[in-house]
């Protein structure tokens, strides 16, 4: 079984041997100059945000021993807050960065196994994470109701095995996260071969949804339609997909309805008999 070639430089081949060998030691230096880059920017910024994390616990500590007003304290636990949401960021945009220079291990994957696991994984995170709000069901996120295709009844698709699951997990991990309010939640997820040379996954769910002219702005860096008071998260996960999808030498879409749910398409390169 054979799939698509996805060496950037495959295309080189044409090219004079020594211009061939110049660009490439441009190519390893540039990727060198961003990884010095990233480094720098993870060191310098999270220096700071590790010091108000600290001064502000010692802070809260002087200031609840001296049975000040608890408004103080409320105070204290937003800077607190606020400052793990920097460091969180920080990380983000930092993994966001380093996917243009990493390197992409393509191979023939079976896709019906891999979806089964990223679900496992995201039921997991979600039975794990804290509940919000006093009206967080318990049966959560047991309640859900699943349709996905058999382990054995999906294509083979070419990709890096660990950015797909990446991609997977992210993608039910908002269509978990979205349609948590509906009754009751559904996840419906689908994998089809589109034509000869394309795989095509859809994740729909019957979510909060949202207006379809802002589809585009989701897969910007730190984009979010909804507060963070009623749906966690940084606004990183949408584009961090786009950019592993494309790197993969795929595509990714969002449609959606104002309170009717969500759905995502992506489409990969498909292996070929």
């Amino acid at each position: 079984m054979d799939g698509p070639h996805s060496d950037p430089q495959s295309g080189l081949g044409a090219l004079p041997t020594d211009e061939v060998a110049r660009l490439k030691a441009e190519l390893e230096a540039a990727r060198q100059e961003q990884e010095t880059f990233l480094r720098a920017v993870s060191h310098d910024l999270r220096a700071p945000v590790r010091h108000i994390l600290a001064y502000g616990r010692l802070a809260r500590e002087t200031v609840a021993e001296s049975n000040a007003d608890p408004e103080a304290l409320q105070f204290l636990d937003t800077i607190a807050q606020a400052g793990q949401q920097l460091g969180s960021m920080i990380d983000g945009l930092i993994q966001l960065g380093r996917i243009g220079s990493a390197p992409v291990l393509p191979g023939p994957l079976d896709l019906g196994p891999a979806l089964h696991k990223a679900m496992a994984a995201a039921l997991a995170a979600a039975a794990a994470a804290p509940q919000k709000t006093a009206a967080a069901t318990a049966d959560w996120p047991g309640s859900v109701q699943w349709d996905l295709p058999s382990a054995d009844a999906c294509p083979m698709v070419w990709a890096d095995a660990g950015w797909l699951h990446d991609v997977l997990l992210a993608l039910l991990d908002n269509a978990l996260k979205f349609s948590r309010g509906a009754q009751p939640p559904r996840i419906v997820v689908q994998a089809q071969k589109q034509g000869e040379q394309h795989i095509a996954i859809t994740v729909q769910d019957n979510g909060a949804g949202f207006a379809a002219a802002q589809a585009g702005q989701l897969f910007q860096v730190f984009q979010r339609l909804h507060p963070v008071s009623q749906f966690d998260g940084l606004g990183l996960g949408l584009a961090r997909c786009r950019r592993l999808v494309t790197r993969m030498g795929g595509t990714i879409d969002i449609s959606a309805v104002p309170q009717q749910g969500c759905t995502v398409r992506v489409v990969l390169p498909a292996v070929c008999d």
